[in-house]
């Protein structure tokens, strides 16, 4: 989730302004999540986004003790079990690290 701040105060008045875009993207914000509630789960798209900086250092999916690749792998094994297609899924969480670390294009392209 994303917050917007959507008002704020006069510092000489103390009183309550609405900001009036900020407004319009909440209820914009809230009609997309009621509209994509309503979709049939083969019409979503979900995106997961593996961490990796500085690029080409060999740190693909590294963060301080947490098991990155695992957490990875439960996601699409819940999205799965969920009726979301993700593709050929390995059968473990380290085949899903060796796939996506030896990918050939996205290593070069």
């Amino acid at each position: 989730l994303e917050p917007i701040i959507f008002s704020g105060r006069d510092s000489r008045t103390g009183k309550s302004h609405a900001l009036h875009d900020r407004i319009e993207a909440v209820c914009d914000r809230a009609i997309k999540w009621a509209e994509l509630r309503k979709k049939q789960v083969r019409d979503k798209k979900v995106c997961i986004t593996v961490f990796s900086f500085p690029p080409d250092k060999g740190n693909v999916g590294t963060a301080a003790y947490l098991n990155v690749f695992g957490s990875i792998y439960k996601v699409l094994k819940g999205l799965q079990d969920e009726g979301y297609d993700v593709g050929q899924l390995p059968e473990t969480d380290k085949e899903l690290m060796e796939s996506v670390l030896n990918d050939t294009e996205a290593r070069y392209n």
